[in-house]
């Protein structure tokens, strides 16, 4: 048995895939390359793998993060050209890494910074908005949809263009167990809080994430 850490990415062409989806997709890939998933105990044996904060459909990303078991011992190389080899298009791995115990704790990823296109009408003044000292938006939780102070979960928004009509921001915020934010809540806030801004279609890409700034691959 090998565990392995894999970083892989998400293009559009598949970016309307829902996580299940993609999961019983990913098995399919390891059952085309020959490979063995080491899998539970009990009554309803499952492949032992864990997905890091799941992609919201619509979401490309170029740093997502899986912890998967093997039936065997590979070299990190192989790991990444065997599952390159019998990926769809619009997937790819891109790193992996042999694991003993912990020593890389997925639970631990705490902040993602994201590029967001969107179109847009109105103010959209970053700074007058993160002068804000709450953020208050109706966010979704397990518990159902509530109110939610997202301000402290906003770590830094970068406008990096606005050109006829499309607004490009960069912005590193809150995900993981503890708190996690999804760009479109800080695009909520945007709404109620810049006087007549109002966003339109947007594409949300994830750059990558961390456990604090250290990236694990």
């Amino acid at each position: 048995m090998s565990n392995y850490i894999l970083k892989y990415s998400r293009d559009d062409r598949v970016k309307y895939i829902s996580h299940l989806d993609f999961m019983r997709l990913f098995h399919r890939t390891i059952r085309r390359t020959g490979m063995n998933f080491v899998f539970s105990q009990g009554f309803n044996p499952h492949p032992i793998m864990t997905v890091a904060q799941p992609l919201s459909v619509g979401v490309t990303s170029d740093c997502e993060y899986m912890k998967v078991g093997f039936d065997g011992e590979y070299s990190e190389k192989e790991i990444v050209d065997t599952i390159n080899g019998a990926f769809p298009p619009g997937y790819k791995i891109l790193a992996a890494k042999k694991v003993e115990g912990k020593e890389i704790d997925l639970t631990k990823l705490d902040r993602a910074v994201y590029t967001i296109e969107l179109e847009y009408e109105g103010n959209a003044d970053i700074d007058e908005l993160l002068a804000n000292d709450e953020l208050v938006v109706m966010k979704k939780t397990k518990s159902g949809v509530k109110e939610s102070d997202i301000r402290p979960y906003i770590y830094s928004i970068e406008k990096i263009g606005d050109e006829n009509g499309i607004l490009t921001l960069k912005m590193c915020i809150a995900v993981g167990s503890v708190y996690n934010l999804k760009p479109q809540s800080v695009i909520d806030a945007m709404e109620k809080y810049l006087d007549n801004f109002k966003a339109g279609f947007m594409n949300v890409h994830r750059n990558s994430m961390t456990y604090g700034n250290v990236e694990f691959l």
